[in-house]
């Protein structure tokens, strides 16, 4: 009786306990010694195959890190980057209440490509930063923010930035930067092609190329006449005989 009391009693305080934090993403590929910070607070340095959940910080410090998330997502944060996950949940190819993701882009730049979740619906798709929120409409994107405020460059889709004060749409090959919150975002040609063309000012995600099979060549091509060493002799070749030279004429 008291053993079953026992029993009782611990399963009713584990499930007064909060949810365990929900996988978001795993680590595919790393470079340096990034860290991820709990949300209880403990650091822990980062590995290929390593989990990153929900209410996790990445600090990449010099390296880089890219994140493959549970709906297909992927990602690619650059050096002294420091982004968080606060929410992230996925039920799967379906639309299910509460689904969703909500990242906070603290420092630095990201690049990325949506998955299901920003592809389904763009209300479930939210970045956060200081100055701006960024939205999707299933896309390809990259974000930098530093001190001169917050640049979106669009590679492929759609993307909405909004500040306090205004939104603008982001299409493709399109830059537009945000200085504060209670700024416009504005459109920025010469920062659009810096952030398009410098080496390593985003860094790049896996992009899956498609094969090209060349034609073959519909003459052979002649083998190339290796000229005599300097103790060779030359030499003359022999007619071939009549059995094999060609009919002429």
């Amino acid at each position: 009786m008291l053993r079953r009391l026992a029993v009782g009693l611990g399963l009713c305080w584990l499930c007064s306990l909060p949810a365990l934090a929900e996988l978001a993403a795993t680590v595919v590929f790393l470079t340096g010694q990034p860290q991820a910070i709990a949300a209880d607070g403990r650091v822990r340095l980062l590995n290929r195959g390593g989990e990153i959940a929900a209410g996790d910080t990445i600090d990449t410090a010099d390296g880089r890190v890219q994140l493959r998330f549970r709906d297909g997502a992927s990602m690619s944060l650059q050096p002294a980057t420091r982004f968080r996950v606060d929410r992230f949940r996925y039920g799967g190819e379906r639309v299910i209440a509460g689904d969703g993701v909500l990242m906070t882009l603290l420092k630095g730049g990201l690049r990325t490509v949506t998955g299901w979740l920003g592809k389904k619906d763009r209300t479930q798709y939210r970045i956060g930063t200081s100055v701006a929120t960024i939205g999707i409409r299933g896309t390809e994107f990259g974000a930098r923010l530093d001190g001169s405020g917050l640049l979106v460059t669009t590679y492929s889709g759609l993307v909405e930035v909004c500040s306090e004060v205004a939104c603008r749409d982001v299409a493709p090959a399109e830059t537009v930067w945000v200085r504060a919150a209670g700024a416009p975002p504005e459109l920025r040609e010469e920062a659009r092609d810096r952030q398009l063309n410098s080496e390593g000012a985003l860094p790049a995600v896996p992009v899956v190329r498609e094969e090209v099979t060349l034609p073959v060549p519909t003459q052979p091509v002649p083998p190339a006449v290796q000229s005599p060493g300097p103790n060779m002799d030359y030499y003359t070749p022999r007619e071939a005989s009549p059995a094999v030279q060609p009919n002429r004429p």
